[in-house]
């Protein structure tokens, strides 16, 4: 009636580790560098928090807004928002839908799509909510800059 319950494979277990872990420890003996796109994902910014995140008003990309104030967006550096709490609040939103990880955005068919494919690897917004302040929409402009986000009520299909 009753099934005996076998024993558990600990060794098998064990040394499927043990190799695990050995060839983890080969790799950093040898000092073999990573590769190049392997090494710029490892350094790509994610949000690290579920809630509070938003979203760079200019290129899309979604963090975390203390990850916006120590760094500042990493594809929009003139933006300046590293370190500066009203710039974060003028060129960020909370208001987007959706997020696409992109992870190599030249190959990928959704960040050319969300015209984000030259920018870093990262999380990016679908669709964003927000208006630049006019000054700030001046100095991209003279930069030759486009952005994403969209006033309420506009027309989504239309770029600036």
């Amino acid at each position: 009636r009753y099934l005996p319950l076998l024993p558990k494979k600990k060794t098998t277990q064990h040394k499927s580790k043990m190799m695990d872990d050995d060839r983890y420890d080969d790799d950093e003996e040898e000092g073999e560098p990573l590769p190049p796109k392997v090494e710029e994902l490892a350094q790509a910014p994610v949000p690290t928090a579920i809630k509070g995140v938003r979203s760079c008003m200019r290129c899309g990309i979604i963090k975390t807004l203390d990850q916006f104030l120590e760094y500042g967006c990493e594809n929009c550096p003139f933006l300046d928002m590293a370190g500066n709490h009203e710039r974060c609040n003028l060129c960020t939103t909370a208001f987007f839908e959706g997020q696409v990880a992109v992870m190599d955005p030249g190959e990928s068919w959704t960040a050319k799509w969300l015209r984000v494919d030259t920018y870093l690897p990262g999380v990016y917004a679908i669709s964003i909510t927000g208006q630049f302040d006019r000054e700030i929409e001046e100095e991209l402009e003279s930069r030759g800059c486009r952005w994403r986000c969209r006033p309420v009520g506009s027309d989504p299909n239309v770029m600036a």
